[in-house]
């Protein structure tokens, strides 16, 4: 729609905020051992092997959890769902969000009629 009211002696301003979101930069990074559980878990994985094959297999290598304890299948899925979840978070697109609209006009003849 087309506004001829509007003379050239009128500024317009058209404001609005623009947010962009992203997964935070607080993300832990994985340590190399972590790492290293989920790269070994993962080629079990490919071999065929099931979660609770996996943790025998990894307890009967002497490898512990990251905290220091024995595997359990469960927990053997869950470095994996982990790693797959904060993989997609950190992939994910965030669209960009506008909001905050405004429109100003500033009439510059009343400027004129002073000076």
């Amino acid at each position: 729609m087309r506004c001829d009211a509007v003379s050239s002696s009128a500024d317009l301003t058209y404001n609005f905020t623009i947010t962009y979101l992203r997964p935070p930069f607080s993300v832990p990074l994985y340590s190399q051992y972590q790492f290293f559980l989920y790269e070994t878990i993962t080629e079990q994985r490919e071999k065929g092997k099931t979660f609770d094959q996996i943790a025998e297999w990894l307890n009967k290598k002497g490898y512990l959890s990251v905290r220091g304890k024995k595997f359990k299948g469960n927990h053997v899925h869950s470095i994996v769902k982990k790693k797959r979840l904060k993989d997609e978070k950190l992939e994910k697109e965030y669209p960009e969000v506008r909001s905050d609209f405004s429109l100003e006009v500033f009439d510059k003849s009343i400027l004129n009629r002073i000076k």
